[in-house]
């Protein structure tokens, strides 16, 4: 693309079926399109967004986005949504901005005169990406609506775009290797120059600085985990002083620390030994502070509710760590095995699912694996992707096995999937997640869209609070009786409703007054 080209691209529709513009109210509103505009290197950049690219998730849509703009020499920033948590749909548009868009804001002085922010950078620069929420099949998925790539202001080079505050930032992995490093003594210059030879980046060129890295450190060290284990435990043993029917376990590794710990309650065993046979154990987790995998065991009990059984805390992701939680929780539940259990795919927890519950029929959860779908095949099967999920989802949804073999092969041969990757894992784990093969099984309803979000949202809840282990354990418990509370509100509304629907006929031949007390009454109940 040659300089002075401008790249604006819009759709028409929202996801309401309404026309959209670039200064719909709720999005850029305050960007002018300037004469003097500036178009971004695009020449050197490997993907540019496009209209009806489709995202997991919106932080997979920001990353996305961020990417290409360090390689054309801006930052961005989360702009306005549409849409709020916990209302309807939650949030269905989100727009990402070039850092310098919008202008800054007037502050009152002493004098009480408004006066300019001239710390701030801001200068109404017009580029942008807007998402968009859908919802294929049960599975949401976020896709470019509006794209703007114009800027008014000039470009850094790529020396300079990596010092922006947005892209000083540490992966995963690399506070992973910062961390091992700390533990073997080495200084954080040495820290640095060992990972500048490890990635072969220039000296200096790495996306994070030494401020950055003494910074990630400094915030550990308020964090003493020996002691903090040693309160976890002393307050596991206090509440089981206090209530025999609580239950934990844990191990200690050979340096005397804690590597594993599970529990469960009183009230987790009684509703097991009801509603057990169908359980979910969820390892997508982890505890950031103390770096710890964390599972949870959850069911559903005959109102629909989420059933909290016990959860972990594993030092890693092995199968050895895996057969210690499944084993643990056996044992808290007197040996009781599930008749099903739904997982994620994780072959380490699959392997140990097989060796310490030979009997229990083991499934993955389909809608992480379809959540993967965008990033697996739209790019290779580019405007065929739309045709092909429809597909999968007919094939999943068959009753035999035989039709569904059938089908698959048809399938491949339709698409051109012969030798991709994914395609030959999901055929041969198609036992574990295809619903031919599962549908001699109970799962309580537990594979549903629905069920699994609501069980998302319960450990989201849960890992709201992570300060300390002791207090973290506090956390699940204030959630765990907050369910158990829910749910008898749910199931005493649930009988009222029943009783009144089974008097309907009668009610209508009652007196005026008494109707209005019973309308006082079901509403004072349903407080409670």
């Amino acid at each position: 693309m040659s300089e002075g080209t401008s790249l604006v691209v819009e759709t028409s529709e929202n996801d309401d079926g309404t026309e959209f513009s670039a200064d719909d109210s709720g999005t850029i509103d305050e960007m002018p399109m300037l004469e003097d505009t500036i178009l971004s290197r695009q020449t050197s950049v490997n993907l540019v967004p496009f209209i009806g690219q489709r995202f997991v998730s919106q932080d997979a849509a920001y990353e996305f986005y961020c990417s290409f703009a360090k390689q054309c020499g801006f930052s961005i920033r989360r702009h306005r949504t549409r849409g709020k948590d916990g209302v309807g749909r939650g949030i269905t548009r989100r727009d990402f901005t070039c850092h310098r868009g919008g202008y800054p804001q007037m502050k009152p002085s002493e004098d009480g005169k408004l006066q300019r922010n001239r710390r701030s950078s801001r200068c109404g620069c017009p580029a942008y990406m807007r998402i968009v929420k859908k919802a294929d099949f049960d599975v949401p998925e976020w896709r470019i609506t509006g794209f703007s790539n114009i800027h008014n202001h000039e470009l850094l080079k790529s020396n300079q775009v990596r010092l922006l505050p947005a892209y000083c930032s540490i992966s995963a992995d690399d506070k992973s290797r910062i961390c091992m490093f700390a533990k073997a003594g080495m200084s954080v210059r040495q820290m640095l120059r060992l990972m500048e030879l490890e990635k072969g980046v220039k000296l200096g060129c790495l996306p994070f600085t030494e401020i950055d890295v003494r910074n990630f450190l400094h915030s550990f060290r308020n964090i003493n985990r020996d002691n903090d284990a040693i309160d976890l435990l002393t307050m596991c043993k206090s509440t089981k002083d206090n209530d025999p029917n609580f239950r934990y376990e844990f191990k200690i590794d050979a340096h005397n620390r804690l590597e594993h710990i599970a529990w469960s309650y009183a009230s987790s065993t009684q509703l097991y030994e009801d509603y057990g046979d169908a359980v979910v154990f969820d390892t997508t987790h982890r505890l950031d502070a103390y770096d710890m995998l964390f599972g949870i065991w959850v069911g559903v009990d005959n109102h629909g509710m989420n059933c909290f059984f016990g959860c972990v805390l594993l030092k890693d992701e092995s199968m050895d760590s895996f057969s210690w939680a499944l084993k643990t929780f056996l044992g808290f539940m007197k040996g009781k095995a599930p008749k099903t259990i739904l997982t994620d795919q994780n072959m380490w927890l699959k392997d140990a699912v097989s060796i310490e519950l030979p009997i229990t029929k083991h499934a993955f959860c389909i809608w992480p694996i379809i959540a993967k779908f965008s990033d697996w095949f739209s790019v290779q099967l580019g405007s065929k992707y739309d045709n092909w999920k429809a597909e999968f989802h007919r094939l999943y949804n068959l009753s035999g096995v035989d039709e569904f073999e059938v089908g698959w092969s048809d399938m491949i041969n339709a698409y051109g999937l012969h030798g991709n990757k994914h395609i030959i894992s999901l055929y041969a784990l198609r036992t574990y997640w295809a619903l031919p093969f599962l549908r001699s099984h109970l799962f309580a309803g537990m594979t549903s869209a629905s069920q699994a979000e609501s069980i998302r949202a319960f450990i989201q809840r849960i890992l709201s609070s992570q300060s300390q282990l002791d207090r973290f354990v506090e956390q699940v418990a204030l959630v765990v009786d907050y369910k158990d509370l829910a749910g008898t509100k749910q199931k005493m509304q649930h009988k009222l409703q029943k009783s009144i629907s089974k008097r309907g006929l009668r009610l209508n031949h009652m007196p005026l007054q008494f109707l209005h007390h019973m309308r006082f009454v079901s509403s004072k109940e349903s407080l409670f």
